[in-house]
């Protein structure tokens, strides 16, 4: 949006939208995407409905770009090149004139010269040289000896005569040529000797490169960093003005063109690396060459590759030498230090294995390859033993040359690691991955030197091909595989697939041997399919990859509409990217369309939006993201998600460490189920650390701190550069932090502030949504024998009825998730289930236990669980065993039962017993608050009072307690110290024990606190025979309030509340059920006044808690005692446990299990599972027929329903989405899930799409959805970008008043970015709008909706289905008609009024009976035909193929009588 009008107050923001007011013709305006009005084309007067899409016409449901499939997709590129070649020779033509003509030999000797310097040298004109600019040369030290072991310095005078004579250049190297460092060098120090103006910028395609280059260049002349020569990389700029040599990435040449649109501040530009052929490359090279076309002809352009071929560079910087264009020249610097000699695999066949069969369809790593491989490492050592003999300190030569494996991805090198693993200790092998996944400490592991004796192998992705250079490495072991990025076609996602790599990039690889000493290289694939089967060169990124920043670009460089400058790149995209990245952006709000822009879905205005997000050097949803964060007062929280989202990750995910990894990953998202705010978390702490120098208090460098809370220190460095470098930039555009906090925002970690930063990840990612697959909990209790489904997980797979014989294996391996306290283990014939329990049996910050999320981790990580088999006999010896063991517990009156308990729950001593069934209510008081609506209780009865009494004086009675004796062990019982009015000693149970502190849970009251040793006493035994008095007890039917709790977890300020409000009150409860031995109740108040008041009910009224459903263990146990009730026949034991006992505490003797003999043959164990795992799937049209599934590096990898019976829809958002490597499923990668409040899917696409068309039911008396996308095509009604419609059908009521709501607040959006480049928005005023956007998107979520029943709608992602009449236009907002709009208001539909609803569906019903009357006459016509097509008869609903069949159908009893009916029906 580019500016706003000046009538526009902020008073005036509320006001702008009233629903009410009907649709008037819609006017002219340009427009970000096209409304949703009908304009009555889609409407049918016959019927009085609407008709969308038919089947038939489902080819035509496709966007533009997938319709023609006949479309030439590079004809329009080969059309702009030809055009502009013929355009540079026309200006470039001679003369025409005679040759005895006056100026005939004038023109031709000016043309001549013309030539020459196009095609050759122009010198810099004198007004662009600075003043003293030669004068520098003084300053520094130029004699210099090149060092003759590089191969470029015998090149040396051909490379500067070649550059002087030439505009364009081009230089081919093999890797570790020298070609980097030494030919800008070159060109320095001929100009300082000639005394002429040098500035020279040499692009590299990463930051480490260009960093460690000017490094190495400053070392090697003894320059100081950033003196005469430097770097830039972003915002770190290390030159000054003496600067003549500076190397930078590929982006920062790219800005500083787009910026001055010339490259007169340069005198050399110097590309390398182009052979990568990444979109940053390609695209440099367009931009430079149209410079050098148009207004920078006397720039020298140097292009430096590694491959062989560069005729294709060349040819593409070919200049106009009289009447043709000839390519530019090409030099080779031929010759390597050393020789690297190059085997395949079928030089090493038959002595180290088998070849498999390569199919150049399939490109795999096989088994058969990797061991031959593995082998090949081996060998090494026989190899070097014959050309260095033995070391005798060693055993092994004396110089172990490196080993470099080049494999695809992280699982391979996984695998060909645990191989390796074998080999280590015989062959003295250091292996070390290289992933830019794994920790920068790990990857900095491959630059030490090896032992003595020891030979380092490297198992490295494609980084190590030019990223990261190790200097020692001997022999490169090529699998000829590679991972790339692709843009799948059909969805505009991108996925990494395996292919073979290319020629080129085999080349690249062997160039990292043969730097000390010779090399090898091994490409494990036949020679013949080396030859025949690679591609010479991969597939350009512009290629395959997305474009939406080189779109931006292009729109920001402003040198011709998108297709026409990117027809002109090395390797032009197809036609149909281009039009699917232009819709991406109109989607997201950076280009706008026009009525009157000529091929408007090749282009598009850019917006306010846009030249944002054009300028930030991150993903365009991540700068909606930063916009959107400013506009609701965010943008801090906002700039650290955004900046560590644009990078590697924060987290550390060491390798063979990933469980660990996760689990603090998990702890930092402090039960967010965010990603983004476990990110937030890690930062805050980070930055609040270092700001009070944490680190030097605590004595813990921050290097350590990072190691033990698995943080990357590095990269969380370059997150808080990567910040500052954002902040500088936005504030180019009046984006800025506040000086300080305004009055209404609170700490980051506050409940509102949490809930306002989730609905703004939502609004940035958009349309990535997801919604929760459906789970049944009554499934999921049966599933798990009963067990509860919050803290127990299934194990499949055990030999039968041997389950206790794994059990202290089990519980060592699931200790590992949850150590204190352990779990317990059960079995049922060849299932586990693995129990957590809570710490101190009370449950509290999360409905579900930690232990779960981390045992189904290790399923996902793939850790095997193995357990080994015993032998046949042994197996008859544990069924006789068994079958005493269950004899024996049988005739103690137990049901005899193969679900066997593996260990018992450890005992809570004598626990006061819960109301029985038949009582009414009790009195309690509240002892102690856990969190809300959870807490301990005493009853308040004279029996009770008496025995706590009784307790009391025994325990501080003058008789002195007697020392504990012996160590203290958790679990056991004990008089401990409180303090309260007065001090006393308590009935206490150690929890825990850290140093001379003790955790203490006071069994009286429910308390827990830490007490000194010294405040510990033995309880005396006779006293642990009385109750103890207190008890759990739940609050029943509520859950945390969503706004207030957005985590899903009682926040502490309602803890707090709840605390003061409650604790040490008298209250009468009604006992709902008994879970977990806890009491689910109902609770009343007796006010001063007398008054009776539910708190139930009361935490909802005031907003603290939400109505909820019990989940089904509570309903089952509640209908048990409804039962017991009624027939009057309670079981104590039952009342206390509140289910029955169906588990035999069955334990094998030791010496029994001692006995037994495994068979050695092992058995893979399937699990852990849990029934409440979560699925989600995308929202999106494209993504309904596709899978869906979370990274496995999120949060959310590990997602459980903590409340399965609540049946609202329930949504995920997702910064990124992807596709797996075969295209068959959607990844999601850096999820949230949203609170679980009723309508919000529906609420967020209404808030955030770009159009949104409401749904009705049949009658018109309410909303039942709405479609959500880009809107349709005037003329067509085919929807622009069908592929990211969202048909969304509301769950809940949603009103009127809810979409004037959601209008406002995108107006709030609207005008809060839209002044940012007209004008200036002061302090006080950005204040006020900020305060007004989150005060009316908190209104919009917070209001407590009535639940509907689901209706589908029948024409799913069909436009334009509402009848014109019935659309609400909301009122003008005095917008420029020519002003470009982020967001649109949607248009609300009259909707019928309740005494108007009989006389619809009868005007409804008459209308469809006219339209059939008129349908019948249409068959009699037809049926006297001679010829027709096929038709059907709707009144009856058959299909006639014939005038014949037709004409009987007509004259069919059947059909007679239904028309007889239809007549007669209004006469």
């Amino acid at each position: 949006m580019s500016r706003l009008t000046t009538e526009i107050t902020l008073d005036d923001i509320d006001d702008w939208f009233k629903i009410g007011k009907e649709s008037t013709k819609k006017k002219s305006t340009i427009q970000s995407v096209p409304r949703s009005f009908t304009g009555g084309r889609d409407f049918n007067p016959l019927t009085g409905t609407v008709h969308g899409v038919q089947e038939n016409d489902f080819p035509n449901h496709l966007p533009p770009y997938k319709r023609n499939v006949s479309v030439d997709q590079h004809g329009y590129a080969e059309q702009f090149q030809d055009e502009e070649e013929q355009h540079l020779l026309k200006h470039y033509q001679p003369l025409e004139a005679g040759p005895m003509s006056p100026g005939g030999v004038a023109g031709r000797l000016e043309q001549l010269e013309l030539d020459s310097t196009v095609a050759g040298s122009v010198g810099m004109p004198d007004d662009l040289v600075p003043p003293g600019a030669v004068e520098v040369y003084d300053n520094y030290q130029f004699a210099h000896t090149y060092d003759k072991k590089l191969p470029i310095t015998y090149h040396k005078e051909q490379l500067l005569s070649t550059i002087e004579s030439n505009q364009v250049t081009v230089i081919q190297g093999s890797t570790g040529s020298g070609k980097t460092t030494q030919v800008p060098q070159y060109i320095l120090d001929h100009y300082a000797q000639e005394h002429k103006h040098c500035n020279i910028i040499i692009t590299q395609p990463r930051r480490i490169a260009a960093v460690s280059v000017a490094r190495r260049v400053c070392s090697e002349r003894s320059w100081t960093l950033g003196s005469i020569c430097g770097y830039q990389i972003g915002m770190d700029n290390k030159t000054s003005e003496d600067t003549r040599i500076t190397y930078c990435t590929t982006g920062v040449l790219r800005e500083k063109l787009i910026k001055t649109k010339n490259m007169l501040q340069f005198t050399h530009v110097i590309l390398d690396e182009v052979h990568e052929r990444d979109q940053e490359s390609d695209f440099a090279l367009l931009i430079v060459r149209k410079l050098l076309r148009t207004n920078s002809q006397h720039v020298k352009v140097i292009l430096m590759s590694a491959t062989i071929d560069c005729d294709l560079f060349a040819s593409y910087f070919a200049l106009p030498v009289r009447d043709r264009l000839e390519p530019a020249p090409v030099v080779s610097v031929e010759g390597r230090v050393f020789r690297v000699s190059e085997f395949y695999a079928d030089d090493l066949t038959p002595t180290l294995g088998v070849l498999p069969e390569f199919d150049e369809c399939k490109p795999e790593l096989s088994e058969e390859i990797e061991n031959m491989a593995v082998k090949l490492i081996c060998e090494f050592d026989s190899l070097e033993r014959k050309e260095q003999g033995l070391d005798k300190d060693t055993n092994f030569s004396p110089v172990r040359g490196t080993v470099l494996c080049f494999l695809p991805g992280y699982g391979e090198i996984s695998d060909l690691y645990d191989k390796l693993r074998v080999h280590e200790a015989k062959h003295n092998l250091k292996v070390i991955p290289l992933h830019s996944t794994i920790t920068q400490d790990e990857q900095m592991r491959v630059f030490e030197p090896a032992l003595k004796g020891q030979r380092k192998v490297i198992l490295s992705t494609n980084i190590a091909e030019s990223s990261i250079t190790v200097p020692d490495i001997k022999y490169v072991i090529d699998f000829c595989l590679t991972k790339n990025l692709v843009c799948d076609p059909m969805t505009n996602y991108t996925h990494l697939i395996v292919d073979w790599a290319a020629k080129s990039n085999c080349t690249q690889r062997k160039g990292r041997a043969g730097r000390v000493s010779n090399g090898r290289c091994y490409f494990m694939v036949t020679k013949t399919f080396f030859s025949q089967c690679l591609p010479d060169y991969g597939i350009p990124e512009m290629q395959r990859c997305p474009l939406e920043t080189l779109v931006l670009k292009t729109k920001i460089f402003n040198m011709g509409e998108p297709r026409r400058l990117l027809g002109l790149a090395l390797s032009p995209p197809r036609l149909d990217d281009i039009e699917r990245t232009i819709l991406n952006l109109k989607e997201v709000g950076a280009l706008a369309t026009s009525n009157n822009t000529v091929n408007s879905q090749y282009d598009g205005e850019l917006t306010f939006i846009g030249r944002v997000l054009a300028d930030l050097p991150v993903d365009i949803r991540i700068g909606k993201l930063l916009v959107l964060g400013h506009v609701f007062c965010l943008l801090e929280e906002c700039l650290i998600i955004g900046a560590a989202l644009s990078l590697k990750s924060i987290f550390a995910r060491p390798f063979k460490a990933k469980l660990k990894a996760f689990e603090h990953k998990y702890s930092w998202g402090a039960f967010s189920l965010s990603d983004c705010i476990a990110i937030l978390n890690a930062y805050k702490v980070w930055e609040n650390n270092k700001k009070h120098h944490a680190f030097k208090r605590t004595g813990m460098t921050e290097r350590k701190w990072g190691e033990s809370h698995f943080i990357q220190i590095r990269r969380i460095n370059e997150t808080s550069d990567l910040i500052r470098e954002l902040e500088q930039r936005l504030e180019r555009f009046n984006i800025q932090k506040a000086s300080r906090p305004p009055f209404f925002k609170g700490d980051y970690n506050s409940s509102k502030e949490r809930l306002l930063l989730k609905l703004v990840l939502c609004g940035a990612f958009y349309p990535n949504y997801f919604l929760r697959g459906e789970v049944d909990e009554g499934d999921a209790i049966r599933v798990l024998s009963n067990h509860d489904p919050m803290n127990t997980v299934a194990l499949k797979g055990l030999p039968a009825n041997q389950g206790m014989l794994y059990k202290e294996k089990l519980q060592c391996i699931f200790s590992e998730c949850s150590r204190d306290p352990p779990p317990i283990i059960n079995f049922e014939e060849t299932k586990a289930f693995i129990q957590f329990p809570w710490k101190g049996n009370t449950l509290c910050e999360s409905r579900v236990h930690k232990g779960m999320y981390m045992a189904i981790k290790l399923r996902l990580l793939r850790i095997p669980i193995e357990v080994e088999m015993y032998t046949r006999e042994d197996a008859n010896i544990i069924a006789s065993n068994l079958h005493k063991a269950q004899d024996m517990v049988a005739s103690q009156g137990q049901l005899r039962t193969n679900r066997l308990k593996g260990s018992s729950q450890e005992s809570l001593g004598q626990v006061v017993e819960p109301p029985r069934p038949s009582v009414s209510g009790v009195l309690i008081m509240v002892t102690a608050v856990v969190e809300f609506g959870h807490f301990w209780a005493q009853y308040y009865s004279d029996m009770a009072i008496s025995q706590l009494k009784h307790v009391q004086d025994q325990l501080n009675s003058s008789t002195a307690l007697m020392q504990v004796t012996g160590f203290l062990a958790p679990g056991s019982y004990c008089a401990a110290i409180y303090q309260d009015e007065s001090v006393a000693f308590y009935r206490g149970k150690i929890v825990e024990i850290r140093g001379n502190m003790v955790q203490v849970f006071f069994v009286d009251y429910g308390n827990m606190e830490m007490v000194s040793r010294d405040h510990i006493r033995a309880l005396p035994p006779q006293l642990l025979q009385i109750p103890f008095q207190a008890f759990e007890c739940y609050l029943a039917h509520i859950r945390p309030s969503s706004l207030r709790c957005p985590d899903g977890v009682w926040s502490k300020e309602s803890t707090a509340w709840f605390t003061n409000e409650y604790i040490n009150k008298i209250l009468y409860a009604q006992v709902f059920s008994v879970e977990r031995s806890a009491l689910r109740l109902e609770v009343i108040e007796k006010k001063l006044n007398n008054q009776q008041v539910v708190v139930n009910e009361e935490v909802v009224r005031k907003g603290y808690a939400d109505n909820a459903e019990e989940s089904f263990l509570s309903k089952q146990n509640h209908d048990e005692r409804c039962s017991e009730a009624m027939s009057m026949t309670v079981s104590p034991d039952r009342a206390i446990s509140g289910q029955k006992e169906e588990w035999m505490n069955v334990e094998m003797p030791r010496e029994t299990r001692a006995a037994l003999k495994g068979s050695q043959r092992m058995v893979k164990l399937i699990g852990p599972h849990s029934p409440l795992e979560m699925s989600f799937h995308s929202m999106t049209f494209v993504g309904r027929l596709r899978g869906s599934r979370i990274d496995q590096d999120s949060i959310n990898s590990v997602a459980i329903d903590d409340e399965p019976q609540n049946t609202h829809a329930r949504m995920m958002v997702a910064a990124f989405v992807g596709l797996n490597p075969q295209g068959s499923v959607m990844m999601a990668r850096d999820t949230t899930i949203m609170p679980l409040i009723p309508g919000l899917p529906g609420l967020m696409c209404l808030l955030f799409a770009p159009v949104a068309e409401l749904r009705t039911n049949a009658k018109r008396t309410h909303y039942t959805g709405a479609i959500c996308g880009l809107g349709y095509e005037d003329k067509t009604n085919y929807p622009i970008l069908p592929d990211h419609d969202i048909e969304v059908t509301f769950d809940t009521h949603i009103n009127d008043e809810d979409i004037d709501l959601i209008n406002c607040v995108r107006l709030a959006i609207n005008v809060t970015v839209g002044k940012q480049d007209g004008g200036t928005w002061s302090g006080s005023a950005i204040e006020r709008l900020q305060d007004n956007a989150r005060n009316k998107l908190l209104r919009l979520v917070e209001q407590r909706r009535e639940p509907i029943e689901p209706c589908n709608y029948d024409k799913a992602y069909h436009w334009n289905q509402i009848d014109p009449k019935y659309l609400m236009e909301p009122p003008s907002c005095r917008q420029d008609p020519d002003e470009l709009v982020l967001l649109n208001p949607h248009y609300a539909i009259r909707l019928a009024r309740p005494d108007e609803t009989e006389r619809i569906s009868l005007l409804d019903e008459v209308r469809h009976s006219d339209y059939l009357k008129h349908h019948l006459q249409e068959l009699k016509t037809l049926s006297i035909r001679h010829r027709s097509d096929t038709v059907t008869c709707e009144l009856c609903d058959v299909l006639c193929k014939t005038p014949r069949t037709l004409s009987a159908h007509l004259q069919s009893d059947s059909h007679v009588a239904k028309e007889n009916k239809l007549y007669g029906l209004y006469h």
